[in-house]
């Protein structure tokens, strides 16, 4: 009767391990493991379309070729809203897409151009206005009266 017993404890350590290890072993020796043997990780790139701060956690609207993913942040939400804003593109580090995502690895964000800068003033021009001729300064006015001064004018020149 005691064989039994050991047998079938045994047994339920055995169904235990092997049950387990694939959860500990990608979660805790995930870093230690050859590359042929970790997860394959697939980056989403998206367009953040919506941000939300709340006192303890941000949330995040991605919208991404897949779908739209709400990822919230818990951990570094000071930093992380200081760097994302709203329009900006962003690559996630996920496994596979879901559509609600708890503290993903932020691996690039690119900031959206914005429109309503002011555009830099034109650099000043090198070029002088052009002298009116002699025949553009006296031509007759075109009212009909004769105009008593036929000397030709001159501008000054700056």
């Amino acid at each position: 009767m005691k064989s039994l017993i050991v047998y079938a404890a045994l047994f339920i350590v055995g169904v235990g391990f092997g049950l387990g290890a694939p959860y500990l072993a990608s979660r805790y020796a995930q870093p230690y493991l050859p590359q042929f043997l970790q997860e394959t990780v697939h980056p989403l790139t998206g367009t953040v379309t919506h941000k939300e701060r709340e006192q303890d956690r941000l949330l995040m609207t991605v919208t991404t070729q897949d779908g739209t993913i709400l990822a919230t942040f818990q951990k570094q939400v000071p930093e992380i809203d200081l760097l994302v804003e709203e329009q900006d593109s962003v690559t996630l580090d996920v496994k596979q897409y879901e559509p609600f995502v708890t503290d993903p690895p932020i691996l690039k964000v690119h900031k959206h151009a914005r429109q309503d800068q002011e555009p830099a003033p034109p650099p000043p021009s090198s070029m002088e206005p052009e002298p009116l001729s002699d025949s553009q300064l006296n031509s007759s006015p075109t009212t009909g009266e004769i105009s008593d001064h036929t000397e030709p004018s001159h501008l000054p020149l700056n």
